[in-house]
């Protein structure tokens, strides 16, 4: 999983792509969990790198 170009750590984006994969939660709840543990991410940029890392993990 190339993370290169993207603004986050990796550990950061795996995180975001299991929390709106494994449970039923939507792409603002994704934002609402990472801002809690202290990363401001938006739901838009989540919903991005689910759709570009779905297929690779």
């Amino acid at each position: 999983m190339n993370t290169k170009g993207h603004c986050y750590p990796k550990s950061i984006i795996v995180q975001a792509v299991y929390f709106k994969l494994r449970f039923t939660l939507s792409y603002r709840d994704v934002e609402e969990i990472m801002k809690m543990g202290g990363a401001s991410i938006g739901h838009a940029a989540i919903q991005g790198w689910v759709y570009k890392f779905t297929p690779l993990v």
